[in-house]
């Protein structure tokens, strides 16, 4: 009997599992969410996830080596170009949200529409990866590459919750999305390492790995745009702005909807994190191969080659999305954190300790530390866009509106204006510490700025991060609470007769009164409820 009780348990998982592999319903009867959906939907986060890692791990390198700019100019045109092109966010975000109004985004769509435009607009991007033109060249082809960055990925990353509500679908598109994304930050600089290793430290090689990977972008987004869908335009709740309203009284409307997202508790918790989590990420990145190449006396074509061990992780993604939900946000955030700060010390004791070892030793010791980091850093951008699909869901019970678009506007724009911040600061220290552009060699000051920026800084952003998120209560028993009070309500359900222990776990995550949630509702009971 137990045999039978036991295979019918095992035979349920499998039949679990299975079914991402296959088209159906939910019991809701929503169109289910294939692996093949994943995938498609996913390969977008390849220019999401790359094109960071592309421009963080070579163009600085490219730029102070073969192009004739100084560290400080470099950084300085990645980051004044970064807080430029943030305030995008602001116009694609709202007009990703409201485009639905008008013929064109009925028909190609209000996100996807964005993904179609913008795919051959990547292209004119590839003049930053010639050597010998003007500042002013590299500064507007840089700022045209981070513009199109929001332009895309805004929209782009509203579409799990436009594709379903389904907590175990929007995890399939996440995790496929992730591990795409993670899966090109490892090929990147592995294809980058072996042409390197093959035709040199030279100008044409860095040209080569750029113009590539700038058309790989552009062909994956577009087959995103070709196999994603959207919310049904039937099914999207707005309220028609009268032509005769204020230009500039609308314009106030749509600045201060960015603001409103702060009123929700889980969203400042969500994005205080990840941007703690990312910005500080994208520092390592901007100053690695620096690292490896000066305080590890090793080359680029090796700091490119164990970035490239990240690929070793990457049939974890699932194992991932796993702990994501036996462990919640807050575990797995405390994991992810922990794990960041140890590794970076690893890089510490190989830095200071390193020539007490063979060559051979030392680089053993070198690999094991980068998948340690890498494992873990990968977790730093995984937990947030796993979270971030349910964020809407917290605002919708407080606004009664879908705002999507709104929420991946905010994210952008925050997080594009805090690496342009960093990108500049950074550049800054080190021009100050003595970094020498193009320079086979450095100060011993140039060499400590280097490292206390690699190792002191980023652990300091990460041990912030991880206290935040030990107060961070969005999981799936609690997300599953809130949409269940929410689909009441939308039934016709009363206020009035709410769960105490849903009343305490939707004020948590919403930061609001009960009384104040859900103003879609007629106002038939007491506000001091």
């Amino acid at each position: 009997m137990k045999n039978k009780v036991g295979d019918k348990k095992k035979k349920s998982k499998i039949s679990g599992f299975a079914n991402i592999f296959r088209s159906g319903v939910y019991p809701d009867g929503e169109k289910r969410i294939t692996l093949w959906n994943g995938l498609g939907f996913g390969v977008g986060d390849v220019y999401g996830g790359g094109s960071g890692g592309l421009t963080g791990t070579y163009l600085t390198l490219f730029w102070t080596m073969f192009a004739g700019l100084t560290i400080d100019q470099s950084m300085t045109i990645q980051g004044t170009a970064l807080i430029v092109s943030s305030f995008t966010a602001f116009v694609v975000g709202s007009l990703s949200d409201n485009l639905y109004k008008f013929k064109i985004g009925r028909r190609l769509g209000r996100r996807r529409f964005f993904l179609l435009t913008g795919s051959p607009i990547i292209l004119l991007t590839i003049g930053m990866w010639f050597p010998g033109l003007s500042f002013f060249w590299y500064a507007l082809s840089f700022l045209l590459w981070t513009i199109l960055i929001q332009y895309i990925m805004i929209p782009y990353a509203t579409l799990p919750s436009e594709m379903t509500k389904n907590f175990d679908g929007r995890t399939v598109l996440s995790t496929t999305r992730m591990f795409l994304s993670g899966l090109v930050q490892s090929v990147v600089p592995l294809i980058g390492g072996v042409i390197l290793a093959i035709f040199g430290n030279k100008s044409n090689s860095y040209t080569s790995i750029g113009v590539m990977w700038t058309v790989v972008f552009a062909i994956c987004v577009f087959i995103a745009y070709k196999n994603t869908w959207e919310t049904p335009v039937n099914e999207v709740v707005y309220v028609e702005t009268s032509n005769k309203e204020p230009k500039l009284k609308i314009a106030f409307d749509v600045i201060k909807s960015y603001f409103s997202t702060f009123k929700v508790s889980a969203f400042r918790k969500h994005i205080s994190i990840y941007l703690l989590g990312v910005s500080f990420a994208d520092v390592f990145a901007q100053v690695f191969v620096f690292f490896v190449i000066y305080n590890l006396n090793k080359t680029a074509a090796f700091a490119s080659m164990i970035l490239s061990l990240a690929v070793v992780w990457q049939p974890l993604t699932p194992v991932q999305g796993w702990l994501f939900a036996k462990l919640g946000v807050r575990g797995l955030y405390s994991v992810t954190f922990i794990g960041c700060i140890t590794s970076l010390f690893g890089y510490w004791f190989i830095w200071k300790e390193g020539h007490y070892f063979s060559s051979g030793t030392l680089t053993a010791i070198i690999i094991a530390v980068t998948l340690a980091w890498l494992f873990f850093k990968s977790l730093v951008y995984f937990t947030p866009w796993n979270v971030f699909p349910f964020i809407p869901d917290i605002d919708e019970l407080i606004t009664g509106e879908r705002r999507e678009g709104t929420f991946s506007a905010t994210l952008r724009l925050v997080r594009t204006m805090t690496q342009g911040i960093s990108s500049i600061v950074v550049g800054k220290y080190l021009s100050f510490v003595g970094f020498a552009s193009g320079s086979s060699s450095q100060t011993v000051s140039a060499i400590n700025g280097i490292g206390n920026v690699l190792i002191l800084w980023v652990s300091a952003g990460f041990l912030l991060a991880w206290i935040i998120a030990l107060s961070f209560k969005l999981n799936k028993k609690t997300h599953e609470t809130l949409v269940g009070e929410l689909n009441r309500l939308k039934q016709g359900g009363l206020k009035s007769d709410v769960d105490p222990e849903t009343r305490k776990v939707v004020e948590n995550l919403t930061g609001v009164k009960y009384s104040k949630l859900w103003p879609l509702e007629k106002k038939t009971i007491d506000d001091t409820l």
